[in-house]
């Protein structure tokens, strides 16, 4: 089945910062959303990167000496091993993608696993999307396994595939959702409204309708296609 979730009815239940709610999981990437209000100190995960994406508010994280602020629909890449800190002085809603895997360890201590030239990564869907033509996508990153685009749907009707497991989060417009795969009982179908999103299983076929032109995320796990 198609699961379904609504950042904004989340924020209604995130009542304390930075507690995390989880929303999907693309092979072996969880994907989390988050309230950002005030600051996390700075710190590093030796064992996994993480994919931040502002969907409200604005969040500065700190690296290497630098700082970064990240506003609605933009996303940042942080490497494993890389030291950083982030912080809101209003509350901020985040989408957060992390993977979860063993880390390696030498002697019993962890080592970061910083490929040298690793630097943050920093895509933004408004300029990714900025000469796209409606019914085009663009690829903004990818990292641990996981594709993201930015898609910008046409008017009418457009069939897709998640050949992986997959997360489709609306960003403006509005769809119309139809999808079937294995499993299905028979076909799912619903709206999608701004904030909303939909996680996908493997080999899951539909497609969507709109009246006007759409924004959306599309993350796809590519691993084993």
């Amino acid at each position: 089945m198609i699961f379904r979730a609504s950042i904004p009815e989340i924020r209604e239940l995130l009542q304390k910062p930075f507690q995390v709610y989880p929303v999907a999981r693309l092979g072996g990437v969880q994907v989390y959303v988050y309230r950002s209000h005030g600051e996390v100190q700075k710190h590093r995960h030796p064992e996994f990167d993480e994919v931040f994406m502002v969907y409200e508010g604005l969040v500065t994280f700190g690296i290497g000496g630098e700082e970064f602020t990240l506003r609605p629909d933009e996303l940042l890449w942080i490497p494993r091993g890389m030291a950083h800190w982030s912080g809101s002085r209003l509350p901020s809603m985040v989408l957060l993608f992390r993977r979860d895997e063993e880390p390696l360890r030498w002697n019993g201590d962890f080592r970061i696993r910083e490929g040298p030239g690793e630097r943050p990564v920093i895509v933004r869907i408004h300029e990714a999307l900025q000469d796209a033509p409606p019914g085009s996508s663009r690829f903004l990153l990818e990292a641990s396994g996981v594709r993201y685009l930015a898609v910008r749907t046409r008017e009418g009707s457009t069939e897709w595939e998640a050949r992986g497991p997959a997360l489709l989060l609306l960003l403006r417009g509005e769809l119309a959702l139809e999808g079937e795969g294995p499993g299905f009982p028979e076909p799912t179908r619903g709206i999608l409204a701004p904030g909303e999103l939909a996680v996908l299983p493997p080999g899951t076929r539909g497609r969507w309708e709109s009246e006007r032109p759409a924004v959306l995320l599309w993350a796809e796990n590519v691993e084993h296609i």
